[in-house]
């Protein structure tokens, strides 16, 4: 029997940023796919997409 490695994410490198939307509201996305949410309902501020994007770097963070 081998020894079998189990692929992860590198989770220390998580560099969200924020984007303005077409719409004009405010969304943050990462390299590794994670981003908040784009419907057109969510009406999201600079400061509540910054707040998303750092919460996603540092609950990802080891």
């Amino acid at each position: 029997m081998g020894t079998r490695q189990i692929g992860r994410a590198d989770t220390a490198h998580h560099h969200p940023h924020v984007v303005r939307a077409l719409s004009g509201t405010w969304r943050w996305q990462c390299d590794c796919g994670g981003a908040s949410c784009r419907t057109a309902l969510a009406q999201v501020s600079w400061r509540e997409a910054v707040i998303g994007a750092l919460n996603h770097a540092t609950c990802l963070a080891p």
